[in-house]
């Protein structure tokens, strides 16, 4: 007995010390992950300052190095395209072009890139697929999806037809979601103008009730819930009516004051 307690503690003391390496490799991993990414975004930043300067050796030196990390960077990968673009290196171009949009299919100015590129070398579908990508990826508010539409009619203006389309849909969607949010504004407002209106009936406030219920009604007029409490209000005001007429007549009666008792009756009926 007292060797298997012996065995559970060993083995457990094994498993703590290995969930402990374990737990240390992950956090090591990821320390390691994020100094790679930094360190290969610094290369970049580098190789662009250079690049800008049209130091371009310099420039694809950084490069390198920022590639040796292993870390995907669109941007990186977009960078190096213009580069060897600049130098009339295509198909690296290309290479880099491509393997920015593999890297994050997001990453828009390596569309753009790669049509003009296409363009540039007479490959006028490439060219167009790309561009229309761009455009299609885009916000049609956005310039450079307008320049790749200009670019796109240039080639094909029978494009002109599925531009239009695209544009109403989008203007259809904008419209929409602005009805939507108007008509989610009109029923927040009015549902704070039903429960002050509430509030001020629970008080006995009549006046003031109807007042709340005519401003959610003019925010929501066929709401049923609102036109049943501004009804409510009005039967309460009616019988507050009736009660102070009743007791004008009945002071008036006491008083000998038949006549002005009698009009007192009268309003009430």
């Amino acid at each position: 007995m007292l060797n298997t307690i012996t065995w559970i503690k060993n083995l457990f003391s094994i498993s703590s010390t290995l969930l402990f390496f374990i737990s240390c490799i992950t956090f090591h991993t990821y320390v390691s992950a994020d100094v790679m990414e930094q360190a290969a975004e610094d290369y970049r930043a580098l190789g662009y300052e250079e690049q800008q300067k049209g130091n371009l050796n310099e420039a694809l030196a950084y490069y390198t190095k920022a590639t040796t990390l292993g870390v995907e960077n669109s941007v990186l990968f977009n960078d190096m395209g213009v580069l060897y673009e600049a130098i009339d290196l295509n198909n690296r171009a290309e290479q880099y072009y491509l393997k920015a949009i593999q890297s994050d299919a997001n990453y828009l100015p390596a569309y753009m890139n790669l049509a003009y590129l296409y363009q540039r070398l007479g490959r006028k579908e490439k060219a167009t697929w790309y561009f229309k990508k761009r455009y299609e990826l885009g916000d049609p508010a956005d310039p450079w999806a307008q320049k790749a539409k200009e670019e796109l009619l240039a080639l094909h203006p029978e494009y002109l037809e599925w531009f239009q389309s695209l544009e109403a849909d989008s203007l259809n969607k904008q419209l929409e979601a602005k009805s939507h949010d108007e008509f989610y504004q009109r029923v927040k407002q009015s549902q704070e103008h039903y429960k002050t209106g509430e509030i001020f009936f629970g008080q006995g406030k009549y006046n003031e009730a109807m007042k709340e219920y005519d401003m959610a009604l003019n925010f929501t007029p066929e709401n049923p819930k609102i036109s049943d409490a501004r009804k409510k209000v009005i039967l309460e005001m009616a019988k507050e009516s009736v009660k102070e007429n009743s007791e004008q007549a009945i002071k008036r009666l006491e008083t000998g004051d038949t006549v002005s008792a009698r009009h007192e009756i009268e309003k009430i009926l």
